[in-house]
């Protein structure tokens, strides 16, 4: 995986913020961890709200839905998949994105349980 730059960075969120336009796009953070979670959760929504999305507190009227988990813990892990296994039917209903960060090594085992 490529890691952008800072000006990358902000090229991006510019080009998916122009496809926002004009659109009430919805978005819901899961964190899952430690307090490191917690920080990067920040960070990950005040890039998700310059792209234009505002934060709703349920998942289940969200286009967007980031689960940031920890990859050490292990209940952290049984937590998103007991979530991702949720909100597969809300993501087939709706076409909901689902975007999960800070995967290890499970990164398949992940993608084979969001499909």
């Amino acid at each position: 995986m490529k890691i952008l730059e800072f000006n990358e960075e902000n090229e991006f969120v510019d080009k998916v913020k122009n496809l926002n336009k004009n659109k009430k796009l919805k978005y819901s953070i899961l964190t899952m961890g430690c307090m490191l979670n917690e920080n990067d959760s920040e960070k990950i929504s005040g890039m998700i709200e310059k792209m234009g999305y505002t934060k709703c507190d349920n998942p289940k009227e969200s286009d967007l839905i980031v689960f940031n988990t920890c990859c050490i813990r292990e209940n952290a892990e049984d937590k998103l998949f007991g979530n991702l296994g949720e909100l597969k039917t809300y993501k087939k209903e709706t076409g909901a994105i689902i975007a999960i960060r800070r995967l290890y090594d499970a990164r398949k085992a992940y993608t084979r349980k969001i499909v």
